[in-house]
């Protein structure tokens, strides 16, 4: 019979090796690129796009702490950083200093995005290497200051994977096919 430790890890690996595909060989045109105006993206600090940023180096990633409904549309380099962001918070907290902010030194070109997210992987994947189902039910603190369940954090970073990963999947098919789109 499998685990529920088992499942999470074969989860997760999953998630990783398909958002390793869908990202292969981006370049920072179509990382960065806007489909439609006002989106939310990664930018150096000293370009004001007129909403809040997080960051704590010269690149920045924008949000809007009132969550507006609905959310601006992002480019793949806010989703990637995003996830990335994600995964490193989750760990810090659940299994290391819980220390960290969203005030992270952010990559600012999509070769060191995709290495940084695919980097923030690592210390989630030797957490759940030594997770047993006894494990599961553990609460461990959030970024936000909750407590959770470790079942409920892998599967919250699964789904965000997942979830952005096939985002940012469409968005490289229209990058790709936008001439087409055009007319």
């Amino acid at each position: 019979m499998t685990s529920g430790a088992d499942v999470l890890r074969a989860e997760f690996a999953d998630s990783c090796t398909t958002l390793h595909r869908v990202l292969a060989g981006i370049g920072d045109e179509e990382f960065f690129w806007e489909p439609v105006s006002g989106c939310w993206t990664v930018h150096p600090r000293s370009e004001s796009r007129g909403v809040s940023t997080d960051g704590s180096g010269d690149w920045v990633i924008d949000y809007d702490p009132s969550q507006p409904q609905p959310a601006p549309f992002t480019t793949i380099a806010w989703r990637t950083v995003h996830v990335a962001a994600v995964n490193y918070l989750y760990w810090d907290y659940a299994f290391d200093t819980a220390s960290l902010s969203f005030d992270l030194q952010l990559p600012g070109c999509a070769a060191e995005a995709t290495d940084w997210l695919f980097a923030s992987h690592q210390p989630i994947t030797d957490a759940l290497d030594g997770l047993i189902d006894a494990d599961l039910d553990r609460l461990a603190p959030t970024n936000w200051g909750a407590r959770w369940p470790l079942h409920q954090i892998f599967a919250t970073l699964v789904k965000e994977q997942v979830h952005h990963g096939a985002e940012i999947s469409l968005l490289r098919d229209l990058y790709r096919n936008r001439a087409s789109l055009r007319g």
